[in-house]
C-alpha cells in the first residue's frame, strides 16, 4: 500500500504555469519539514547541512523542469521523485553541479521502474514517518494556538503532559492543582479536539493536492492509511514520544530558510535544463 499521501493534481499545476509566492509558499509549507527529516536521517546530517539539501532539491525542482515532467505521467509519486533527487545530492554534495547532472541521468529510470513494480521501499517508508511527524507536530502548534485564544490553558497542558512527557493523571493533577477527574475530561475533550483537527488537516492536504472528483475517497483512504501507521506504532502518544529532538532545531532555522528559497523560486528566470526525451 501506498502509505504517502498521491500528491497529484491542483496546486503543482499551478506552481508549474505560475512561479507565483502563494502556490511556492504552500507546498514549501508542506514538505519543507518533511524533506529535511528524511534528508538527516539518510544522510545523517545536521540540520544546517540537511537544509542546504532540500532548498538545492526544490530548486532543482524548477531548473531541470521535473514538475512538468511529472505532470505529464502522474503514474509515478511525487515523494518517489523527492527522494531520488535529495539521496543524489547527499551522495555528490561535494560537486553540486555534478550532481544535478546525474540526477537527471538517473531519476527518470528510477520513476518508471517504480511505475512499473508499484512497490514502496524503505525510503518511502521513512519518508512518509517524516510527513507524520510534521502532520503531527503542525496540527498539536494549532491545537496549543487554539488553546491558548480560548483560554483553555490547563486543558492543553494536561494534553501535552500526558501525551508528550508521559506523566499519569495524578501527577498532572498535582502539577496544575486539579482534581483527577479534571485532568481526565480534560484530556478525554482535548484529544478529541486534536483527532478532529488532524483529520482536518488531512483533507485540506487532499483538497490541495488530490483528484477533486475522488475527494471523499481519497480522504478516507489518506485517513485511514494514516491510522494504520498510527496503530503500527503503538498508539498516537507513542509516536508523540518518539518526536526527535532535532524538531527544535528544525523549527528554528526553518522560517529564515523558506523565506530565502522562496525569494529565489519565484525570481528564478524561465531558463530550464534541456528536456531529455
Amino acid at each position: 500500500m501506498n502509505r504517502f499521501p498521491q500528491t497529484r493534481q491542483t496546486l503543482i499545476q499551478q506552481i508549474v504555469a505560475s512561479r507565483e509566492a502563494p502556490g511556492w509558499k504552500t507546498f514549501l509549507d508542506d514538505y519543507w519539514g518533511p524533506v529535511v527529516r528524511f534528508a538527516i536521517r539518510t544522510g545523517n546530517l545536521k540540520t544546517q547541512d540537511a537544509e542546504d539539501i532540500t532548498a538545492e532539491a526544490f530548486k532543482i525542482l524548477v531548473s531541470a523542469d521535473l514538475l512538468s515532467r511529472w505532470l505529464k505521467d502522474r503514474r509515478s509519486r511525487l515523494s518517489t521523485m523527492l527522494c531520488v533527487v535529495v539521496r543524489n545530492l547527499i551522495s555528490n554534495r561535494a560537486r553540486v553541479q555534478s550532481g544535478r547532472e546525474k540526477i537527471m541521468e538517473e531519476i527518470i529510470p528510477v520513476l518508471a521502474a517504480e511505475n512499473e513494480e508499484r512497490q514502496t521501499d524503505s525510503t518511502e517508508d521513512s519518508f512518509y514517518e517524516a510527513w507524520v511527524e510534521e502532520l503531527l507536530q503542525t496540527t498539536l502548534k494549532q491545537l496549543q494556538q487554539d488553546s491558548l485564544s480560548q483560554g483553555r490553558v490547563n486543558a492543553f497542558r494536561v494534553f501535552y503532559g500526558k501525551s508528550l512527557e508521559g506523566l499519569s493523571n495524578p501527577e498532572m493533577a498535582q502539577y496544575l492543582n486539579l482534581k483527577v477527574t479534571d485532568v481526565e475530561n480534560y484530556y478525554k475533550r482535548t484529544r478529541g479536539q486534536f483527532t478532529d483537527r488532524l483529520r482536518a488537516t488531512v483533507e485540506e492536504h487532499v483538497r490541495r493536492y488530490g483528484y477533486r472528483d475522488n475527494f471523499a475517497e481519497e480522504v478516507e483512504l489518506e485517513w485511514q492509511t494514516l491510522g494504520e501507521y498510527l496503530k503500527s506504532q503503538g498508539d498516537l502518544e507513542s509516536v508523540f514520544r518518539q518526536f526527535s529532538t532535532e524538531t527544535d532545531e528544525i523549527r528554528f532555522q526553518e522560517r529564515k530558510s523558506k523565506a530565502d528559497l522562496l525569494q529565489q523560486l519565484t525570481s528564478v528566470d524561465d531558463r530550464k535544463t534541456p528536456q531529455h526525451d
